[in-house]
């Protein structure tokens, strides 16, 4: 199928044009000048703006044995002139004979074919197929351009992935046939280089640059990375990638995916870009294509190339000693993501560490680990001994502080005093707060904590960020068993942006409130749209300068809107489950700074790099509220009215509700996901937040269709109710 990158919609892949937007899906309009561009095309040519989609080609031996060398093998030029004089007078037989002759009558294709299976290697070479036509019409003996490629598609003799055109036609010019080289048999990826594979032997690894002829075409490894995205949810039944208990050497059998990828063929590289850009969002190029052929593994990765390399800023006099700090502690963490994937090799290459517009240590490709020996850490300390070699520390007198105690920190792990990444990390925070205390934020904590802001367990190092971008979306549906909507939203953002040469910056102000309805057809509906209308219009008359609310104010409109909500009920008389009520989960954004507040089970998550998953909220039911008192969760969980709530807005007067309110300040970039329990239940974020969500924190990644994806999710994992997300996407920088 054909993804249109104008309209999004999905087109089947003979399609020339979009059936939604009618624009062509087989050429490029080029940015400049407006012209059709061929796919694969370096340059318009009209005006020569460069075009074409690029990745990377990286090649990988499978450790299987390779019976033939992957590459280009060129014949003798002399030979390759013989024959090629040879197959002439063939062609111009022919194009002579009679346009009525049926080329299965015609001996004479016989000799042709040997001619071209003894000039060509099939698996060693793959030529060009006929100007853009990937798939050759059929054609008759009348056509004047009789082609090797048209006679190939006829006589399977030639096997299909070779294809060799002439540039000129045979029968007027003697000109030598040239072959234009692709890296795949269905010949989407035309190789930029083909020399750099000439030269490759069975157990080299390599990368070349390549360009996709069909961009707009999902690959094989794309539809199946829709049909089964990665989770952490369940063990495998792999024997072979059973978990040692007494190492973290193989969690990657979390992965309850591996078997899959293995049962369709996919090598074990390309296994590992898949998990690893999704628990390191932005920081492994995305993957496009994989396959396994000749004792090699192709995998087809983002063209990393204009990136800035860490190395260049490195070496920048300007760059702070907190920066560097934390760019070390950045590998720390890397380092022990990349070790059950056996990819730590990737961070000792350091022509292979990049930064991201957040100055955040990317890849531009893993680097699988030698098999021969076994990574320590005191490898990682060569590298970024490497590292400050470069650095020109007696031009910059105030670095020398930094480096002096760095420089006995790596001795002390290439010793072998220091041995674990913990006291490592430990030793950097201690460096970085005597150095420049008032440029650190908060430490890392641990992913089970519900905080967003206080220091625990082992530090991480980050600099003083300010916010530069906040992003929101939201949708909601009825879901598969309900024949209403009792979901309702409501979204207020202000955004003043600053731009300066010493950066950019913004003031944001946001409210984000989600209702979750009850109480009949009518009721519900009505109780979540009041109690949103309300709060929004309390807010907006409220809330000066250039703070937050404080507790009592955001109480004191909470108590307003189930007023409201409350005066209703009483005016209709309604009694138990015919009073209307709402639950309500709300937020309040100030630049770094936000306020949650909640009443009921609709809740907040907050999703960060380091922290993962994080609930902010507690839901107000009655096996939570037994859990609070230390009850045993199973046991909590276990009476029959363990869902109940205890607060709703609207049910009771305002006596009865007692929002819970809490503070926190934005350390990293963060997702913040409100969500009705529609989305909620059985886990579904707890399960698959790494998949649905986390790729979302990255800036190039679509909110509005991120959201649109996860309700169709929820709407398939469980549809029984109605299903309602709202993200908010705070970018630090």
């Amino acid at each position: 199928m054909i993804s249109c990158p104008y309209c999004q919609l999905t087109n089947p892949q003979h399609n020339n044009f979009c059936q939604g937007c009618g624009k062509s899906l087989k050429h490029y309009v080029c940015r400049n000048c407006g012209q059709n561009v061929d796919f694969d095309a370096e340059s318009c040519p009209q005006c020569q703006t460069s075009s074409g989609t690029y990745w990377w080609a990286i090649i990988e031996p499978t450790g299987e044995t390779a019976t033939q060398q992957v590459g280009v093998e060129s014949a003798d030029s002399s030979e390759l002139g013989d024959k090629l004089a040879q197959i002439e007078p063939i062609f111009a037989e022919v194009n002579a004979s009679d346009s009525n002759l049926s080329l299965d009558d015609l001996s004479l294709w016989d000799g042709a074919g040997d001619i071209l299976e003894s000039l060509v290697q099939p698996d060693k070479l793959v030529a060009a197929p006929p100007s853009d036509e990937l798939e050759p019409s059929p054609w008759d003996l009348s056509e004047p351009d009789l082609t090797a490629d048209k006679f190939e598609s006829r006589f399977p003799s030639i096997p299909t992935q070779t294809r060799v055109e002439p540039t000129v036609d045979p029968v007027i010019n003697s000109e030598p046939l040239v072959a234009t080289t692709y890296l795949d048999p269905q010949c989407n990826y035309r190789l930029l280089d083909p020399v750099a594979l000439q030269l490759l032997k069975p157990g080299d690894s390599s990368q070349v640059r390549v360009i996709d002829r069909q961009p707009f075409c999902n690959t094989l490894l794309e539809i199946l990375m829709e049909q089964e995205p990665v989770t952490l949810d369940s063990p495998i039944d792999d024997a072979e990638s059973e978990p040692d208990s007494t190492t973290a050497a193989k969690p990657i059998a979390a992965y309850r995916q591996w078997q899959f990828w293995n049962t369709h063929g996919i090598p074990k590289v390309a296994q590992a870009y898949i998990a690893l850009q999704v628990s390191l969002p932005g920081t492994v190029p995305t993957i496009r294509d994989s396959w396994s052929h000749d004792g090699k593994a192709v995998t087809i990765v983002e063209d990393r190339s204009n990136w800035t390399q860490l190395a260049a800023s490195w070496n920048d006099p300007q760059i702070p000693s907190s920066q560097t700090i934390y760019w070390l502690d950045s590998t720390l963490k890397l380092w022990v993501a990349l070790e059950p994937w056996q990819m730590r090799q990737s961070l000792l290459e350091t022509a292979n560490l990049l930064l991201d517009e957040d100055a955040r240590i990317c890849f531009q490709r893993l680097h699988p680990e030698p098999v021969d020996r076994q990574l320590q850490l005191a490898d990682l300390a060569r590298m970024w001994k490497q590292l400050f070699d470069r650095f020109p520390v007696n031009e910059v007198e105030s670095h020398r502080p930094a480096s002096s105690a760095i420089a006995n920190l790596l001795q002390s792990i290439q010793s072998g005093e220091i041995e674990r990444i913990e006291e490592v990390r430990s030793r950097l925070q201690q460096i970085a707060y005597e150095l420049e205390p008032k440029q650190l934020s908060a430490p890392l904590q641990s992913p089970v904590s519900a905080d967003l802001s206080t220091p625990q367990e082992a530090p991480t190092i980050s600099l003083a960020q300010n916010l530069i971008d906040l992003e929101d979306a939201a949708a909601t549906h009825t879901g598969k068993k309900r024949d209403h909507n009792e979901d309702c939203y409501g979204m207020v953002s202000r955004i003043d942006r600053q731009n300066s040469p010493k950066g950019n910056s913004i003031n944001a102000r946001g409210v984000y409130i989600l209702c979750d309805g009850m109480g009949g057809h009518d009721g519900g509906e009505i109780a979540s749209a009041m109690t949103v209308d309300i709060l929004r219009d309390y807010f907006a008359t409220r809330w000066d300068g250039d703070t937050l609310p404080d507790e009592q104010t955001i109480r004191e409109g909470i108590v307003a809107a189930n007023e409201a909500v409350f005066e209703i009920n009483q005016k209709k008389s309604a009694h138990g489950s015919g009073r209307m009520g709402t639950t309500l989960v709300l937020v309040l954004v100030q630049d770094r700074n936000i306020a949650v507040a909640h009443v009921g089970d609709s809740r907040c998550y907050g999703i960060t790099p380091t922290q993962g998953l994080i609930q902010l909220t507690l839901d107000h039911e009655v096996g939570q509220q037994q859990i609070l008192r230390g009850v045993d969760p199973d046991i909590a969980y276990g009476r029959p009215d363990s869902y109940q709530l205890t607060q709703a807005i609207g049910p009771r007067d305002r006596n009865y509700i007692a929002p819970d309110i809490r503070f926190f300040e934005l350390q990293e970039n963060t997702l913040i996901v409100l969500a009705s329990d529609g989305l909620t239940d059985n886990q579904l974020l707890e399960n698959y937040w790494l998949t649905n969500v986390a790729p979302l924190l990255s800036p190039n990644a679509n909110l509005q269709d991120g959201v649109d994806r996860l309700i169709d999710f929820a709407n398939e994992y469980n549809g029984h109710d109605n299903i309602t997300a709202l993200v908010v996407r705070a970018k630090l920088g």
